[in-house]
């Protein structure tokens, strides 16, 4: 039997909106970021192709954005990245987290690379997770 829906084709099982909400983020993205809502305040962010300066401008460009909507969760997903995250892409990254950590946001960041995990931290800090495992989207 499949899992409920909610009227936008999300899943009513939130872990299962953040998975659904990751998946859909690598879909839409353009220019190496996609976004997509799966709730009130609840963003789902998505870098995906070769890392790199696009990705890193991407990024920076998102931030009022991000500020504004993702200000309950920020669901990052890098497992469609690829090629080495240099420290712009790091930094960046490591920016965002800590303005949605500072202004009360949850955070996970799933599918990150063994580089960017070791310089994020593995380690839970207030609610910020890493999950380095490949999501199972099937």
């Amino acid at each position: 039997m499949a899992a409920p829906l909610l009227p936008d084709g999300y899943p009513t099982d939130l872990a299962d909106r953040r998975r659904e909400a990751r998946r859909r983020a690598v879909t839409y993205a353009d220019e190496g970021v996609g976004l997509s809502r799966y709730d009130d305040g609840c963003l789902a962010l998505a870098v995906v192709g070769d890392a790199g300066p696009a990705q890193v401008k991407a990024l920076r460009a998102l931030r009022p954005r991000l500020a504004q909507e993702a200000w309950a969760e920020l669901t990052v997903e890098l497992s469609a990245l690829t090629g080495d995250c240099g420290p712009a892409l790091v930094r960046v990254l490591g920016q965002l987290r800590v303005h949605r950590l500072a202004a009360g946001a949850r955070v996970e960041v799933h599918g990150a690379p063994p580089a960017l995990i070791s310089a994020l931290g593995s380690s839970p800090a207030t609610e910020f997770t890493v999950r380095d495992v490949d999501p199972s989207w099937s």
